[in-house]
């Protein structure tokens, strides 16, 4: 099958991070389609890959809308189905297609925090939440996580919406626990308030007020970063925090086989990728209770509701003393986000949508 991807987020020479589940999900469905991504960017840039195409759309040129609507259509025109990613393209191709629709299967996959917990797109998005009634418009949607489909099916009324996941690439083995004595921990995530950096900084505090040797090193950048390092001083674990900055996937590998247990106390995931990488690396991994982590609990899962440090401290040891092995760890995570099986996953709804389609145009 011809898939035209359209997307406001997927990874570029510039900047190999910003949506890189995206990417994965493409990888994905390249194992029995033809996919062709159109990446309708917010700034200029220079796609990663073969079968990209980035189209830079700016807003504050009245041209550049008409230029994406002709891309969008030439691309629907050109395929057997038309997937996009994430709710700001259903924003903006709204007021491009108007009552029109692409005259293929429309299918839609959504990432987006906003679209569970509106408070994650700031005030203005909190007021206008409404429009997550786009969501009913393409003939069908995937969400990554459970937590983001119950928001989905209220939005779509019709309540459907398959669980396709995120793809979480694992190595060919875990690698095994740092041998070394001390407590390394290890985030991932933007430095945020939803990741809640600070919290994190506060149970490192006080796990080494407990007596252990521990040590936090932070993969991501963010607004916060400033607060973060101050706080770290204020409690005087500046030396014992490392904020790695912003890193794509590749550039932090090594990072995981250093540590010995991930920590991330956000308030909410709509999947949690860095948890589920933690996982497939055989790391015991301390997460908030509160979203899609919930769908891969399991061994060396450790969720905490409490937003005290202590409890967060407490969750830390026990994920220290009681771990499985790398490979228990790994092995239901591995299983269930592999790429082969996003790809059976989504094989399913594409399928349904074609078929529906052709029983459509054969009356």
């Amino acid at each position: 099958m011809r898939i035209a991807v359209v997307t406001t987020w997927f990874p570029s020479a510039e900047d190999g991070v910003e949506g890189v589940f995206v990417q994965r999900h493409v990888q994905a469905l390249r194992r029995d389609h033809d996919v062709r991504v159109l990446h309708l960017a917010p700034r200029p840039g220079t796609p990663l890959e073969p079968g990209t195409r980035r189209l830079h759309v700016d807003r504050r040129d009245p041209r550049s809308p008409a230029r994406a609507l002709r891309a969008v259509r030439a691309a629907a025109a050109g395929a057997d189905l038309l997937h996009t990613h994430v709710f700001s393209t259903l924003v903006l191709l709204a007021p491009l297609l108007g009552p029109l629709r692409p005259g293929v299967p429309w299918v839609h996959s959504e990432h987006w925090s906003g679209v569970s917990d509106p408070v994650s797109g700031g005030p203005l998005w909190e007021r206008l939440a409404g429009a997550r009634r786009l969501l009913g418009r393409p003939d069908a949607v995937t969400a990554v996580s459970d937590y983001l489909a119950r928001a989905v099916r209220e939005a779509r009324r019709d309540r459907r919406c398959a669980v396709v996941p995120n793809v979480v690439p694992a190595p060919a083995q875990p690698p095994a626990a740092p041998a070394e004595d001390g407590l390394r921990l290890l985030a991932v995530g933007n430095l945020r308030p939803v990741k809640d950096p600070l919290l994190a900084v506060e149970a490192l505090a006080e796990l080494r007020r407990r007596g252990h040797a521990a040590t936090l090193r932070w993969v991501g950048d963010g607004p916060l970063r400033a607060a973060v390092a101050a706080h770290a001083r204020r409690l005087g674990v500046d030396g014992h925090l490392t904020l790695l900055g912003r890193r794509a996937p590749h550039e932090f590998a090594d990072e995981w086989a250093r540590c010995h247990v991930f920590l991330l106390p956000s308030r909410y995931e709509t999947f949690c990728v860095a948890g589920a990488e933690a996982l497939v690396h055989g790391r015991p991994a301390v997460l908030g209770d509160r979203g899609g982590m919930r769908d891969f609990t399991g061994p060396g899962v450790h969720l905490v509701g409490d937003r005290r440090p202590g409890a967060w401290a407490d969750a830390v040891e026990r994920a220290r003393a009681g771990a499985p092995s790398p490979a228990e760890i790994a092995a239901p995570v591995r299983r269930r986000f592999s790429a082969d099986a996003v790809a059976d996953r989504f094989a399913v709804v594409l399928d349904a949508q074609t078929a529906r389609a052709g029983r459509a145009g054969g009356r």
